[in-house]
């Protein structure tokens, strides 16, 4: 098998996985439906990615790894240089690789990695999950790293609370790019990564800096 003719059924099979996940989930989705999906045979399926759980990785891998590499070089390059970490440019570090421009195209465009995210995100399956937290394990590490440096009164508790409902609604525009459409036609206004990432940093800069919420009584 040629070079060209291997990554051709690889990436066959990459986009059919990524369908199907996206539409059954991962507990849902069998080899069965992604072979039907890619026109491959099984056999094929275990020579590239050994079983659906590493098929399911290689699709997570594909989607989130040009992202996380943006991510964590934004970062790095703030703290080369005195002055420039801030909150906000911390978060535009960390939002902007999923939401500029080509980004959108790829994600906010495309039906299929959109509805792959919001079922990554609602699915409650545990190999999902844990796929995708150690997928995100460093940024985790690092960002928060660099908010307690930038926010230090503010509660390590408070910080992570904080950190979980940032990405709560990243995932959730990402996998409903349609409700966003639709408030930017109220607004009149396009949606893209120039009107959008501004309003997303503002809100949660604001949130980070909150003070501490006062306990129920």
């Amino acid at each position: 098998m040629s070079d060209t003719s291997e990554m051709g059924a690889r990436e066959k099979i990459l986009n059919a996985a990524e369908k199907v996940f996206a539409e059954l989930g991962f507990e849902g989705a069998s080899l069965r439906h992604i072979v039907q999906e890619a026109k491959v045979n099984l056999a094929t399926v275990y020579y590239y990615f050994g079983s659906k759980e590493g098929l399911m990785k290689a699709v997570f891998n594909r989607l989130f790894d040009p992202i996380i590499k943006e991510q964590l070089e934004g970062l790095d390059r703030l703290k080369q240089k005195k002055g420039l970490l801030t909150v906000e440019r911390i978060l535009e570090a960390m939002l902007a690789p999923s939401i500029d421009q080509k980004q959108a195209r790829a994600i906010l465009g495309n039906e299929i990695p959109a509805k792959l995210v919001g079922r990554i995100t609602t699915d409650p399956n545990p190999k999902t999950q844990e796929l995708i937290r150690l997928q995100y394990k460093e940024v985790r590490q690092q960002y928060v790293a660099a908010f307690r440096k930038v926010l230090p009164k503010i509660a390590p508790e408070d910080l992570l609370w904080r950190w979980e409902f940032i990405w709560g609604a990243l995932a959730s525009i990402l996998c409903s790019p349609g409700r966003l459409n639709y408030a930017a036609e109220f607004l009149g206004r396009p949606l893209n990564a120039k009107n959008l990432l501004p309003q997303m940093i503002a809100c949660f800069a604001a949130g980070l800096r909150a003070s501490k919420p006062r306990a129920k009584i």
